[in-house]
């Protein structure tokens, strides 16, 4: 198959894909989020719906095809499920694979400086105003950090 040429076809849809004995990585063109994006019948999808509905059959309205091996090309059958949004969001927490503490874009705080308000909070040298200015962050933020709430990895 010629490169850039669309998957019109199931057979084209199918000759797209590298099966190995682990996952089928999606060979034809990508969403900016990585996963696998084809056309088939003039109509564009990703590339894991159209493979979960070839081997299973249509997707019920509102749920989503998760991947177990997390791998965005992928379009193996079996390491496709439905599930939820919920359920989907839920896999990614339990996996480890949410932007939590400072791999979230917003975060303010390091792990380090998380540390060490518990760390003083727990020793009686500061109340949580005066570790907040201290830190330079609301009185809100070090509660929940010393209650636990936000921070949990740590």
């Amino acid at each position: 198959m010629r490169t850039g040429r669309r998957a019109d076809t199931v057979e084209d849809f199918q000759a797209r894909i590298r099966r190995t004995t682990g996952c089928w990585f999606w060979l034809g063109s990508v969403t900016t989020h990585g996963y696998g994006r084809c056309r088939i019948n003039s109509r564009h999808q990703a590339a894991h719906r159209l493979a979960y509905e070839l081997a299973y059959g249509s997707i019920p309205e509102g749920m989503s095809v998760c991947h177990r091996c997390d791998n965005r090309r992928c379009v193996r059958p079996d390491h496709l499920f439905l599930g939820t949004t919920a359920d989907n969001l839920h896999d990614m927490v339990v996996k480890g694979r949410s932007s939590h503490g400072e791999r979230n874009g917003h975060a303010v705080l390091t792990s380090q400086v998380v540390l060490e308000i518990r760390a003083r909070y727990a020793s009686g040298a500061g109340l949580q105003r005066e570790l907040a200015v201290a830190f330079g962050i609301s009185q809100l933020t070090v509660s929940n950090i010393v209650t636990r709430k936000t921070w949990r990895h740590l």
